[in-house]
């Protein structure tokens, strides 16, 4: 069980009773790299999301102000990955996400604070 920043899913599952979502009904997940722990992000849940079917995955990176969006599932891994940086409109699935107001942690790339 994988708990992401974000998570994209038909209205109607939030209806649904229990506390999880079943994986095979989330569209897109989202998930903010974290200063401490990024190959979480990076490595075992982009791993693990599109091993549970999951077809769309964004990382984004605050502390490079980088965007990677992921789709085409396919085993343990994405097909698919374009990049993006901070201030662009990025397409998720059927989506886009406009970015502009993201910002890096710290004031000058510096991870240990956020600004």
């Amino acid at each position: 069980m994988r708990r992401p920043d974000a998570v994209v899913v038909p209205e109607s599952v939030l209806d649904e009773e229990g506390l999880a979502i079943d994986a095979t009904q989330v569209l897109a997940v989202i998930e903010v790299v974290s200063p401490s722990n990024p190959n979480n992000d990076y490595g075992e849940k982009l791993a693990e999301y599109p091993a549970m079917g999951i077809p769309h995955s964004l990382i984004v990176d605050p502390r490079t102000g980088t965007i990677e969006a992921h789709s085409a599932p396919c085993g343990n891994r994405y097909s698919d990955k374009d990049p993006y940086i901070f201030g662009d409109t990025v397409p998720l699935g059927p989506w886009t996400v406009d970015t502009s107001a993201l910002r890096r942690y710290g004031r000058d790339g510096d991870e240990t604070s956020r600004a």
